[in-house]
């Protein structure tokens, strides 16, 4: 009886979470932006005068910053979703150990 009891459970504690529909984002469907950085051009080489060797070196330079703001810009962007979803975990995580600790709760009477 308590086994059926505990399949019961299981089965309604479950439901909600499947009948949830997915929120308008979801699916990938979404453009994901990409950097505009310009990547400088193949190095000049030993050949190339200092004048050529340093704009190339400020090129560069001038890339890896572009997509270092690029890429704290997308994680300041993405911060609330990170949050939003491991609040979500966290009440999940607490809604399971409280329906485990009412399962314990019932076998042990």
């Amino acid at each position: 009886m308590r086994l059926h009891l505990l399949l019961v459970c299981v089965a309604l504690a479950a439901a909600p979470a499947l009948a949830q529909q997915p929120s308008a984002g979801a699916g990938g469907s979404e453009a994901v932006p990409k950097h505009n950085c310009a990547k400088p051009g193949e190095f000049p080489g030993s050949l190339a005068s200092d004048g050529q060797k340093r704009q190339y070196q400020r090129d560069y330079v001038a890339y890896t910053d572009c997509l270092k703001k690029f890429a704290t810009d997308q994680n300041k962007l993405a911060e609330p979703h990170i949050k939003a979803a491991n609040d979500t975990v966290n009440e999940y995580n607490a809604a399971v150990k409280a329906f485990n600790d009412l399962v314990e709760k019932e076998k042990a009477k």
